[in-house]
């Protein structure tokens, strides 16, 4: 099974995450259905408390933490805590296979990430990724200290592995840090994942 775990939370500037997190799930909708993806699942995490937003329209199961109200600033701390307890509240598998995207950011068409997830079950991979940060991919290194997380796909069993950040470091570290637990010929290491991306801004890029 492949679940795709959208990450979310409606705090403030709540008209333009709005639309952009409607802009950014539906283009997954249509690249999943373009692409005839099977045997998938997506769940929308959204963690400032249980209520009834516009994800609950969107067509996609919805699921509601209250994480972002968590003792600390570090956000990467908080996503992840969501990822894990979505692992846990559905029950999913360590060899179930997970694609967690930031909700705000919008993939591009047929891009070589989604490609390769088509097929994920049938391939020798627990982990796709690009290393480097979006500030300075660096796709020729192997090993990273360093990958961006707005879109990456990995087993459930190696996020489980995933190291809680600290206040003031990155949670793109401990992504990275997990792979090299994992043998280097299960990891496809991408070069471009063909998505839009705006990290704490509304300015998008692609990566």
């Amino acid at each position: 099974m492949i679940y795709f775990i959208i990450t979310t939370s409606i705090y403030n500037d709540c008209s333009i995450r709005e639309s952009q997190y409607i802009n950014g799930i539906n283009k997954l909708k249509q690249n999943i259905q373009d692409l005839n993806i099977e045997n998938y699942k997506i769940i929308i995490i959204e963690n400032n408390g249980v209520r009834y937003t516009f994800l609950n329209m969107l067509e996609c199961e919805v699921y509601y933490t209250s994480n972002n109200f968590l003792p600390t600033k570090n956000y990467g701390y908080k996503e992840l805590q969501d990822i894990l307890d979505c692992i846990d509240k559905y029950n999913i598998n360590d060899d179930d296979f997970i694609v967690k995207m930031t909700g705000r950011y919008v993939l591009n068409d047929n891009g070589e990430f989604m490609n390769i997830i088509k097929n994920i079950n049938n391939t020798k991979y627990e982990c796709v990724i690009k290393y480097g940060s979006y500030l300075n991919p660096n796709p020729s290194s192997y090993i990273n200290n360093d990958c961006i997380t707005g879109l990456i796909g990995m087993t459930s069993f190696y996020i489980k592995q995933i190291e809680k950040p600290k206040e003031n470091d990155c949670i793109e570290w401990n992504w990275s840090k997990v792979t090299h637990l994992i043998d280097g010929e299960k990891i496809y290491s991408i070069s471009k994942l063909d998505i839009n991306i705006c990290p704490g801004s509304n300015n998008y890029f692609l990566v």
